[in-house]
C-alpha cells in the first residue's frame, strides 16, 4: 500500500515540476513580494554590526559589604551595559516603563552570604517578550558572577593556607585578609563556573517592541500566502484527474483507495514543505532574515502548517465539483485567509475584531508560531500552542475531505 502510496507522490511531484511558471509562482514571485512589501512596512533591520550594542541594565546594590560593590564594578567593565541605580522596589517599573532591558537585586546579605561560603540568590528582572535582547544582558550578569566567583574562591584558598599557619590566632583580620585575597584575585583570574544562583522573574510588558517590521513580517507573511496558493493548487491537479477519468483509471488498477489518497496528500505536502524550505533559506541570504536559534521550532511551525493546508486543499478537492470552481474557491479563500491571518501586516495592529476573525484562518496561527521564533526569539516549546492549533485544523479538514471525496 505504502509503495503505491510513494509512486503516486513521485507522479504527482513530477506533474507539478514540469511546469514552467512553477519557479516563477513558487520562488520569484514570493521573494519579489517579500521584498517590496518590506520595503513599504519598515525596510530591512538597520546593519549595527559596526557599532558595539549596548543594553541598560538597573541595579539595586542593597549589599553593605564589598562583595556586592565588586560585582557592579565586572558589570561595569562591561563594554555592552550601561548600568543605572535604582532601589529594589522600582525594578519592576523600571522593566515596565521600559526605562531599562533588564534589572538586578543584590540583596542585602550577598557579601555575609559568599563569605560564609554560602550561595546566596540574585534577582534577575526581565520581559519574556524580548528575549533577544534579555539573553546578552542574562550572558554578561554572568560573566560578571563568574569573576566574582573565581575571585572568591582564590581567597577562600589563600584563607584556608592562613588558618591552617596560625595567621589568624596570631591577631590577623579574617575578615579583612579575606576582601584583600578577593581584591587581589579580581584582575587575575579568568572566569570560572558559577557558583551563584540566580532567580528569575519575568514581567510582561506590553510594548511596541514586539511587533513585527519590515522585511521579518513580509518573508514569513508572503511565504505562507505563495505557499498556501501552491498547496490549494494541488486541489486542482486532483479535481483534473476526476474530470480527465485519471482517478478512475486508477481504481481499475490493483490499488487501494487509501494508497491513492495518502500518495496525493504526500504530493501536496512534499510540494508546499520544499517550497518554504526553499523561500527560507533565500530569504535569509538574500534578506538577511533571522529565523530564530531553534531549527527545530522552525520546523514544527513549518511542517503544522504544511499539513494543515494540505488537508484544506484535500477537503476543497472534496467539495468542489469543476477545475472552475477550484480555482475562483481557491482565490476566495487564500487572500482573506492571508489578509485576516497576518501575512499582509501584523495583526497586532488591526482592530480587535479583526484579530478575532483571523484566528479562524490557519495561516494566523502560522504566524504566530513565525514571529514567536523570528522577533521574539523563542524556542520549540512557545510554538507548541500553534503547532497544536494548525493539527487540529488539518484534523477537522483532512476528515471532511476523506468523507466526501469522489474519484468520478
Amino acid at each position: 500500500m505504502f509503495k503505491n502510496a510513494l509512486d503516486i507522490t513521485k507522479l504527482f511531484l513530477k506533474t507539478t515540476y514540469s511546469e514552467r511558471g512553477v519557479l516563477i509562482s513558487q520562488l520569484i514571485m514570493p521573494l519579489v513580494f517579500t521584498f517590496l512589501i518590506g520595503q513599504a512596512i519598515g525596510g530591512f533591520e538597520s546593519d549595527s554590526s559596526s557599532t558595539t550594542v549596548t543594553w541598560t541594565l538597573a541595579v539595586a546594590n542593597e549589599d553593605a559589604g564589598t562583595l556586592g560593590a565588586a560585582l557592579i564594578e565586572n558589570l561595569a567593565a562591561d563594554p555592552t551595559l550601561e548600568l543605572v541605580e535604582a532601589t529594589a522596589v522600582s525594578l519592576p517599573t523600571a522593566i515596565e516603563s521600559e526605562e531599562a532591558d533588564a534589572a538586578l537585586h543584590i540583596p542585602a546579605n550577598f557579601s555575609q552570604q559568599l563569605t560564609a561560603g554560602n550561595e546566596p540568590s540574585l534577582d534577575f528582572y526581565s520581559d519574556p517578550a524580548n528575549v533577544r535582547q534579555v539573553q546578552p544582558i542574562e550572558q554578561a550578569v554572568l560573566n560578571a558572577i563568574g569573576k566574582l566567583n573565581g575571585s572568591i574562591t582564590a581567597a577562600s584558598i589563600s584563607r584556608s593556607v592562613a588558618n591552617e599557619l596560625g595567621l589568624f590566632e596570631l591577631g590577623v583580620d579574617e575578615t579583612g585578609y579575606f576582601e584583600t585575597g578577593v581584591s587581589t584575585a579580581q584582575s587575575k583570574w579568568e572566569t570560572p563556573p558559577v557558583a551563584v544562583q540566580i532567580n528569575e522573574d519575568e514581567i510582561i510588558v506590553s510594548s511596541d517592541n514586539t511587533i513585527p517590521q519590515g522585511i521579518n513580517q513580509s518573508s514569513p507573511g508572503m511565504m505562507a500566502m505563495f505557499a498556501t496558493f501552491g498547496m490549494i493548487g494541488g486541489a486542482a491537479v486532483i479535481i483534473q484527474e476526476r474530470q480527465t477519468g485519471t482517478l478512475r483509471r486508477l481504481l481499475i488498477m490493483p490499488i487501494h483507495r487509501g494508497s491513492i489518497l495518502l500518495g496525493k496528500l504526500l504530493g501536496i505536502l512534499l510540494t508546499g514543505l520544499l517550497q518554504m524550505v526553499l523561500l527560507i533559506g533565500v530569504a535569509a541570504l538574500l534578506f538577511n532574515v533571522p529565523w530564530g536559534n531553534s531549527p527545530l521550532a522552525l520546523g514544527v511551525v513549518v511542517f503544522s502548517f504544511a499539513l494543515a493546508i494540505t488537508s484544506l486543499s484535500m477537503m476543497m478537492a472534496a467539495l468542489t465539483k469543476t477545475l472552475a470552481q477550484a480555482n475562483a474557491l481557491g482565490t476566495l479563500v487564500v487572500l482573506p485567509m492571508a489578509a485576516l491571518g497576518g501575512a499582509w501586516w501584523p495583526l497586532e495592529i488591526v482592530p480587535d475584531w479583526m484579530q478575532v476573525v483571523g484566528r479562524f484562518s490557519p495561516i494566523s496561527w502560522a504566524m504566530s508560531g513565525f514571529q514567536d521564533i523570528i522577533t521574539r526569539g523563542l524556542g520549540v516549546t512557545a510554538v507548541l500552542p500553534e503547532a497544536a492549533v494548525l493539527l487540529a485544523f488539518a484534523a477537522v479538514f483532512l476528515s471532511i475531505g476523506i468523507w466526501r471525496f469522489r474519484y468520478e
